[in-house]
């Protein structure tokens, strides 16, 4: 009994010393022997995903930017991490994680002026290779868009198709009516009539690929084909094909694009890993970055009726504070060297996202700036409450006219940690009409 006893001692004591544990002890000395173990998934696809190699030197930074590339696979009920030093100097790593797999339908309806239904598939981990396949599509009034996407290690494809039919409204100061599936249909009684109108139609197939490296960088080619028509009184004249060849590259640091949402697998228990690690308070005030650089091209060498030339930049910093309240400013510019009407840049491409307008300019030289706070007012193991007011403004040029777009309001949402997106509304007041859009939200993420 004696010896039972003291056992259990030694362990409780062993327990102890290593959540005590100052990884900091371990900066500067030399990676050994990285040990993974796993439920499913290859080891070896872990091994690879995490950021640290055998015979790289230690630092703390590093190791926590590793871990949370675990994480952010987001296919694993629980990951144990274990520091230990070796003989020789080095230091060893053990991993232990817990992954599963879900498939998962989903159906929903947004109502409105426009009601939306949207429909999805989405597979993670079923055949063990960590990858995640998504079949998506919705449709209203104004027509239906679709796409299929499949990832795996650091590759992600796409293949998109929407076939978009809808009024656009021209204003006498110089604003069109927002187009897409989840815009609000513009109060045309209340803020003043259309000076005009015509149908557009727009049958658009895009492919892309984009690949990242190292949690920190990124690069995307993409191809897009549209076929873009017009009925009515005095249309745009750059009915035809519309064909481009898109090129992105990407930097980031603790702003991974896509967010750090759990997904669909929280449902399941699967990509609530890293819950005890965002429930906690950080050490330290953590900043974030984010950078963007697209350009698109397009002509007859494949078969577009239009030269296209366009370029946009879009830059994002961010503090994320000790209690996890998230401070952002917002940069984007874009410009039109040679396009078509169809391809303008919209006040869209360069606001920060925040807010939901059912007008918008056009332009061929823009820029774009934002503010937004990210309060958590709750955050406990049911789930995060989030408060985010923001202010945005958006300056583009049409020939020597002059275009301001801006808006203010906030969002309030909430995510229950098992259930895949936040639910929440948002109100956005803008600027320089007067008009106000109040909307349900779906997805995002803490």
């Amino acid at each position: 009994m004696k010896n039972i006893f003291l056992s259990v001692l030694l362990i409780i004591s062993v327990i102890i010393q290593a959540f005590s544990q100052d990884i900091s002890n371990f900066n500067g000395k030399t990676v050994g022997k990285i040990n993974v173990q796993t439920s499913r998934i290859s080891p070896e696809i872990v091994r690879k995903k995490f950021l640290m190699n055998e015979g790289d030197v230690f630092f703390e930074e590093n190791y926590n930017d590793a871990k949370r590339a675990l994480h952010d696979m987001r296919v694993f009920k629980s990951i144990d991490f274990n520091i230990t030093d070796n003989e020789d100097g080095s230091v060893a790593i053990d991993i232990n994680a817990k992954d599963g797999f879900y498939v998962f339908p989903l159906i929903f309806g947004v109502g409105g002026s426009k009601s939306t239904f949207a429909a999805a598939l989405i597979e993670a981990n079923l055949f063990k290779a960590g990858e995640t396949v998504m079949l998506f599509g919705a449709f209203n009034s104004d027509g239906f868009t679709s796409m299929a996407g499949f990832g795996i290690k650091d590759n992600f494809f796409s293949l998109a198709f929407s076939d978009m039919k809808y009024t656009e409204y021209v204003y006498a100061n110089g604003s069109f009516s927002s187009s897409g599936l989840f815009t609000a249909e513009p109060d045309n009684d209340k803020f003043g009539k259309p000076v005009n109108q015509y149908d557009v139609r727009n049958n658009t197939l895009g492919v892309s690929w984009s690949r990242s490296f190292h949690e920190r960088a990124g690069i995307s080619l993409g191809f897009s084909t549209a076929d873009v028509s017009y009925k009515g009184s005095m249309p745009p004249d750059d009915e035809g094909m519309h064909n481009k060849i898109i090129i992105g590259i990407r930097n980031f640091k603790n702003m991974r694009p896509g967010g750090r949402s759990a997904g669909f697998g929280a449902l399941f228990g699967i990509g609530l890993s890293d819950m005890a690690d965002r429930l906690a308070d950080l050490q330290k005030e953590r900043l974030g970055y984010f950078t963007e650089l697209t350009y698109q091209n397009g002509g007859d060498y494949i078969g577009s009726d239009f030269a296209i030339s366009k370029a946009g930049l879009k830059l994002t910093g961010n503090i994320e504070f000790k209690t996890r309240n998230v401070l952002y400013v917002d940069f984007a510019a874009a410009k039109n060297f040679e396009a078509p009407f169809h391809e303008k840049i919209k006040s869209k491409d360069v606001l920060s996202g925040k807010g939901i307008y059912s007008r918008e300019f056009r332009g061929d030289e823009a820029v774009g700036t934002g503010i937004s706070f990210v309060w958590h007012p709750v955050r406990n193991k049911t789930g995060v409450l989030s408060v985010m007011p923001f202010i945005e403004n958006a300056v583009l040029w049409n020939g020597d006219l002059r275009h301001n777009h801006g808006g203010a309001g906030a969002s309030v949402s909430y995510q229950f940690w098992r259930v895949p997106f936040p639910l929440g509304i948002n109100y956005t007041q803008n600027l320089n009409d007067g008009s106000s859009n109040v909307s349900l939200l779906f997805g995002g993420g803490f």
